[in-house]
C-alpha cells in the first residue's frame, strides 16, 4: 500500500488555483471602491496584502493537514485528494467569514454561491498536490517497505491515457486563464499613466478588469473546453496516441477545426488570428490533458456468455466461409 509523500514543493504547487481565485476575488472586492456610488472604502495596501496572505495561508496549511489525514488513512487516489481539497477549501472559505478575513464580506443570500470559486480552487490543489508529490510505501505495512521494493517490477502490456475529469478541469480552465493574461498585457501597455482620477485607481482598475475577463471567459468557455478536452483525448485514444506532444497535436487541430466551424458566428475579422489563438490554446490544453491524466493498462475484454459450446467459432474457421457436408446413407 502506497501513500502520497510529503512534499513543500507539491504544496506551493497545489496552492497556485488558490492564490490565483483569491487574487480574482480580491480585485473584484477593490472595483467596488471604484463604482458610483462607492460600495466600499478602499483599504490600504497593506491590509490588502495581510488579508490575502492570511486566506492563503489557512488555505495552505488546512490542505497539509488534509494531507496528513489521508495518510493517516492509507488514501493516495486522486478523487480522494480532490474532494479532501474542496472540504479543506471550503472550510478555510467558512473561516475567513466567520472570523472576518475578507476584505468585505459577501452580501447577503449569497454567502455559499461565494464559495464555490474557492472550493473549485481546493480541490485543483487537492489534485495538484496528489499529482506531484509522488508516491511511497506505507511504512505500517512491512511487506511494503523500501527493502521489498528493490526487485523493481515492470509492465510491458498494452496501455493508454486515463480519462480523467480532474485533468479535464484544469485544462478546461486554460482559455480563461491566458485570456486574463493577454488582457492584463494588452491594458497595461495601452494604459496611459496618467488614467488614475485618484491616488491607486489605475492600479486598481487594471488588476480588476482582468478579473472581470476571467470570470466572464471562464463562464463562457469552460463547457466548451470541457468538450473540447473530452473530444481531443478520445480522438487520441482512437488513433492510438499516447504522448503528450501528440495529445496537443491533437488538440490544436480540434480547436482549429472547431474555430473554422464558428468563426462566421464570431465578431473577429481576422480568421487567421482566430485560427491561430485557437491551435495555441488547444494544443496547451491536450498537453495539460495528457500530463495530468496519466496512463493505465488496456482492460480486458468483458466475458462472452454461451449456453451452446458449438457456438465458440473462431472467426477463420472454415465453417464461417462455407456450409459443412454431411454424408447420410
Amino acid at each position: 500500500m502506497y501513500v502520497v509523500k510529503n512534499s513543500p514543493r507539491a504544496l506551493i504547487v497545489a496552492l497556485t488555483p488558490l492564490a490565483t481565485v483569491h487574487a480574482v476575488l480580491v480585485a473584484m472586492v477593490l472595483l467596488k471602491t471604484q463604482t458610483t456610488p462607492v460600495l466600499l472604502a478602499l483599504p490600504s495596501p497593506d491590509r490588502v496584502f495581510a488579508i490575502y496572505s492570511a486566506q492563503l495561508a489557512i488555505d495552505g496549511a488546512l490542505l497539509f493537514i488534509g494531507h496528513l489525514l489521508l495518510r493517516d488513512c492509507a488514501l493516495s487516489g486522486r478523487f480522494a485528494y480532490a474532494l479532501m481539497g474542496g472540504v479543506m477549501a471550503a472550510s478555510s472559505y467558512a473561516i475567513a467569514v466567520r472570523n472576518g478575513l475578507l476584505i468585505a464580506p459577501p452580501d447577503p443570500g449569497s454567502e455559499i454561491t461565494a464559495g464555490i470559486m474557492p472550493a473549485f480552487a481546493g480541490m485543483m490543489a487537492g489534485f495538484l498536490y496528489g499529482q506531484f508529490a509522488g508516491l511511497t510505501p506505507a511504512a505500517r505495512w512491512p511487506k511494503f517497505s523500501a527493502e521489498a521494493l528493490n526487485a523493481s517490477r515492470t509492465f510491458d502490456g498494452p496501455i493508454r491515457v486515463r480519462t480523467s475529469l480532474a485533468a479535464v478541469a484544469i485544462a478546461a480552465v486554460i482559455p480563461a486563464s491566458l485570456t486574463a493574461i493577454l488582457s492584463f498585457t494588452f491594458f497595461s501597455l495601452l494604459l496611459p499613466p496618467d488614467f488614475a482620477p485618484e491616488p491607486g485607481a489605475s492600479s486598481i482598475l487594471l488588476a480588476a478588469l482582468p478579473a472581470q475577463i476571467f470570470i466572464t471567459a471562464l463562464v463562457a468557455t469552460i463547457v466548451p473546453s470541457a468538450i473540447l478536452v473530452v473530444c481531443t483525448h478520445h480522438v487520441a485514444r482512437a488513433f492510438h496516441r499516447s504522448r503528450g506532444f501528440e495529445y496537443a497535436a491533437f488538440g490544436g487541430l480540434m480547436a482549429a477545426l472547431c474555430s473554422a466551424i464558428i468563426a462566421p458566428f464570431t465578431p473577429f475579422s481576422s480568421i487567421t488570428f482566430l485560427l491561430g489563438m485557437a491551435i495555441v490554446y488547444g494544443a496547451i490544453m491536450g498537453a495539460l490533458y495528457r500530463r495530468f491524466a496519466g496512463i493505465e493498462p488496456v482492460p480486458l475484454p468483458e466475458p462472452v456468455l454461451v449456453t451452446d459450446e458449438n457456438t465458440l467459432v473462431p472467426a477463420d474457421h472454415s465453417s464461417r466461409r462455407g456450409h459443412g457436408v454431411l454424408f447420410t446413407e
